[in-house]
Parts: structure tokens; C-alpha cells; sequence
């Protein structure tokens, strides 16, 4: 398989550019620029406030970082990050504010 399209696939199936970028021995820049060029559209790489407004929904009703970030297409840690700056108060592993 050719770098580019090892690349195209990892990354459609969720990896970061980051990842990508650092597995293939790239950098991220120059990956999405090729990327880019393939058509392949690059994920944001932050929420917009809409996204943040609908992972705090998500996860004041209960949901978990991992559930949320998986609906809304970020990983758990963005989803914790994005949620502190906001103020909403992060549960601990048991459920607990």
C-alpha cells in the first residue's frame, strides 16, 4: 500500500493527523496538504461552539466523555478539555462531581 493511501485510510478511520504524521514519519503539515490534494476533507481540529454547547447537553444528561466525543466526533480528552474551559464540572470515574 502506498504511503498516501495508508495515510487516507487510517486517517478516515479516525486517527488524528498527528497520528498519522507521526507513525508515516511525515509532518502534519505536509500530510494535510497532500491530503487535502486527494480531495480527502480534514477534520476541524476544534469544536466550533455549537459542538461544545451540544457535548455539554450530552454529557450533563449522563453520557460519558468517550460516548459524547464518539457522537460528536472527537476523542475523549477534547471533550474534557472543551468541557472544563466552558465550566461545566467534570464527573470522576464513579459518576461524582
Amino acid at each position: 500500500m502506498e504511503m498516501l493511501d495508508e495515510a487516507e485510510h487510517r486517517y478516515r478511520n479516525g486517527e488524528t493527523l498527528r497520528q498519522v504524521a507521526h507513525a508515516l514519519g511525515v509532518s502534519r503539515p505536509r500530510l494535510s496538504d497532500r491530503l487535502r490534494k486527494r480531495g480527502v476533507v480534514i477534520r476541524r481540529q476544534s469544536p466550533s461552539p455549537e459542538q461544545v454547547l451540544e457535548m455539554a447537553r450530552r454529557y450533563e444528561q449522563g453520557e460519558s466523555l468517550a460516548r459524547v466525543g464518539a457522537r460528536v466526533g472527537f476523542d475523549a480528552g477534547t471533550v474534557r478539555t472543551h468541557l472544563r474551559s466552558a465550566g461545566v464540572a467534570i464527573r470522576d470515574a464513579h459518576g461524582r462531581r
